[in-house]
């Protein structure tokens, strides 16, 4: 069959990558647009994004450089990956195997998952910059869906090819999947959901009729519930999918200490200024627990494994020998 004979492209997939890279581009240019007041004057958004921000206030939101500086990080990382992917298609192995054919970490799956999140954040730029709150929050949950089904797909289509790329020494392209798309995507992703959070609390506040600070502090208990459960998640239930996830964990921490620096009344501290602070501590603990996790794993559990493994060959050997 033509799609088994990895020599050869497969066109359907590298128009998802051309595809990719067309909307993402849009997407950007679509962001620019909205981040600068003087682009309501041409009707395209009514008003920035920053500017709602402000119309809608909410306790906790992260300072305005906060969103700046994670945005633009998530915009070149992501970027970078996209570049990866499509500098791929040229790419041949000794055999003549194209090598997006033969490592297909980037799965067709993980492109149409990306393009859906692209798409959607551009509705939700329209939709919040036009003070939809509510469909706003339906759309940016959309926005945080696909990116993770796109993770999950690459997570395990990359744990399937990894001993393939050492086998044929492939290092930095392990190096460069794991930063790039790896953390890219994760990052992106836990952006949204703190992102997704902070929509959710102005949609309860001003649609909903709840108090602002009620509503701010029921999304710090969810931020903080996500955090515990992916740490969880991250160290003990998927670790060989997620040992190399860094970036989620700078992300949370950056974005609660913008809300710190912005919102925190020292002489009068409010409940969720007081929440907002353990709930730092608690991620930034989390997030040592993580290196700590990192390197035990990389040093006494690999010893151990590499020990019993060891023994079961030596076993083996004996058993040879005696038979």
């Amino acid at each position: 069959m033509y799609f088994a004979d990895k020599t050869k492209h497969n066109w359907f997939v590298v128009s998802l990558i051309l595809s990719n890279i067309l909307i993402y581009v849009t997407m950007l240019g679509f962001n620019i647009l909205s981040s600068f007041p003087i682009n309501s004057t041409t009707r395209i958004f009514p008003t920035d994004v920053g500017g709602i921000s402000n119309d809608y206030f909410i306790e906790v939101t992260p300072a305005s450089w906060v969103f700046s500086t994670v945005w633009t990080i998530i915009f070149i990382w992501n970027g970078l990956w996209l570049v990866y992917a499509f500098v791929n298609i040229f790419r041949r192995l000794k055999d003549n195997t194209l090598f997006y054919r033969k490592f297909d970490f980037l799965n067709f799956g993980v492109f149409i998952a990306f393009i859906v999140n692209n798409l959607s954040i551009i509705a939700w730029l329209f939709l919040w910059s036009n003070k939809f709150a509510g469909w706003a929050l339906f759309v940016i949950v959309l926005c945080v869906i696909p990116l993770n089904v796109a993770l999950f797909i690459f997570y395990r289509k990359f744990d399937e090819c990894k001993d393939e790329l050492r086998e044929r020494r492939l290092i930095v392209d392990i190096v460069i999947i794991r930063i790039l798309p790896q953390n890219g995507l994760a990052t992106f992703a836990t952006w949204l959901t703190l992102a997704t959070n902070l929509n959710f609390a102005t949609f309860l506040a001003y649609e909903a009729g709840a108090e602002q600070d009620v509503a701010s502090t029921l999304i710090l208990f969810i931020i903080l519930t996500i955090a515990v459960v992916y740490f969880v998640i991250e160290n003990f239930v998927w670790q060989r999918y997620l040992l190399y996830n860094f970036s989620p964990w700078f992300v949370i921490n950056f974005a609660l200490l913008g809300s710190v620096i912005k919102n925190y009344n020292a002489s009068n501290p409010s409940r969720n200024n007081i929440i907002t602070i353990i709930l730092l501590i608690i991620t930034f603990f989390l997030a040592i627990g993580k290196i700590v996790m990192f390197i035990l794993y990389k040093t006494a559990c690999k010893k151990y494994a590499n020990r019993k493994t060891f023994h079961r060959h030596q076993s083996v050997d004996i058993s040879k020998e005696e038979s």
